[in-house]
């Protein structure tokens, strides 16, 4: 039901981009064994549906409609659907995507991957939202907006959060139109299970979006209206660093913290101490010069990630100064504040950071540093940088 935990070693699932063709050659061979074992197929291929397409779309909805006529109209495949990802580039027929909700009334993930990963191109529709609620309201336990192709409107967003009572993850990478006018006339968002908020970053808008504010600061500032709104929230995710009036209302729950060390620069000493309890804090760490409070009592466990997360490749000499330097820089940093109960230290070696293993002199000294306070320098699979460090080192003159 949560996204993926950056302390853990990075996987790859049916959710990727790109699935492997040949897992819908195993589908196809599974159903074709016998009867038995294609009705034990189609119910563990209809948890995880992914219409890629229109013609994907209106193929899934007919195969559940005709499931449910031949057992009376109620029940059939849909019953055991758990997770829906649409990615769709093309705006998709509504109409097919409302029979779908239709036909899923235990669905506990919606994912909205449609139109564009860069750029908001069109509202998710609102009689989709509506539907949404209806059939899956009471069951939905995340909802995603996985890129901003195809964003929701403010008072859609109002709707879905009234209608979803157990929602436990809700991820945003923008609001299609969104006017602080429409926060004043909305009645409180209270979302007593949500225990996840993600926002992303917010990309440009085009011409053709009417209200779209380059931060998160009216939706957090709305949701900090009181501290009801938010009973259960543990993690917060935030790829443009908000205004401190959120942590001052909702600090004190927060147990994992994510953010951009761009849009932090000189926030975090003033937000970190408002949020005592902390356990996990992940930084998504580029050239910038990074300011952190001298003290926090709980926090445990820190990860830096590449603000890259694409593969990089660079000659050694521009590696070292555009991202060892920087690394430099970020880890005396820490090294000077007081953590008592600090344990874990990782650098999440993907991206712009895969090519670290290449420098064991600088991993070795860090090791040593880190060590002697007791505190575990890891890599992204969780394994010690000593063992990197010292096997490289045997193939050194």
């Amino acid at each position: 039901m949560d996204m993926e935990d950056t302390f853990s070693p990075p996987y790859h699932t049916e959710e990727s981009p790109e699935p492997d063709p040949l897992m819908f050659q195993d589908r196809k061979a599974l159903i074709s064994v016998c009867s038995s074992w294609r009705a034990i197929a189609f119910e563990i291929i209809a948890e995880y549906l992914t219409p890629y397409s229109d013609k994907d779309l209106l193929m899934i909805v007919e195969k559940l409609e005709a499931s449910k006529e031949a057992q009376g109209g109620s029940g059939g495949l849909g019953e055991w659907t758990r997770r829906i990802d649409f990615t769709m580039l093309h705006p998709c027929n509504h109409e097919n995507v409302i029979r779908l909700l239709r036909c899923t009334p235990n669905l506990m993930i919606y994912v909205n991957k449609n139109g564009s990963d860069h750029y908001p191109e069109r509202q998710t529709p609102s009689e989709i939202i509506r539907a949404l609620v209806m059939h899956c309201g009471k069951t939905l336990r995340r909802v995603e907006w996985a890129c901003p192709g195809e964003s929701p409107l403010w008072t859609d967003l109002v709707e879905l959060c009234h209608g979803t009572p157990n929602l436990r993850t809700l991820r945003l990478m923008c609001i299609y139109s969104y006017s602080p006018s429409h926060s004043r006339r909305s009645p409180l968002i209270i979302l007593p299970h949500l225990k996840t908020l993600s926002l992303g970053l917010i990309p440009e808008p085009s011409d053709m979006v009417p209200d779209l504010p380059m931060t998160w600061d009216p939706l957090l500032s709305y949701l900090a209206i009181s501290p009801h709104q938010l009973p259960s929230l543990e993690r917060l995710e935030v790829d443009i660093f908000p205004t401190t009036a959120f942590f001052t209302v909702h600090g004190e729950k927060i147990r994992f913290f994510r953010t951009t060390s761009w849009s932090a620069l000189s926030m975090l000493p003033a937000a970190l101490p408002l949020c005592p309890n902390l356990h996990s804090l992940v930084l998504s760490h580029g050239i910038d010069q990074l300011h952190l409070p001298s003290f926090h009592p709980s926090l445990k466990r820190l990860c830096v990630i590449p603000f890259v997360e694409d593969l990089v490749r660079v000659p050694p000499r521009i590696f070292a100064s555009a991202v060892l330097g920087p690394l430099d820089a970020f880890l005396m940093m820490v090294e000077t504040m007081k953590l008592p109960n600090l344990v874990e230290l990782r650098i999440r070696n993907v991206g712009a950071f895969a090519d670290l293993e290449d420098h064991p002199l600088w991993l070795r000294v860090w090791w040593r540093r880190w060590n002697i306070r007791g505190v575990r320098f890891e890599d992204k699979m969780g394994r010690s940088f000593e063992t990197v460090a010292h096997g490289l080192f045997r193939y050194l003159p």
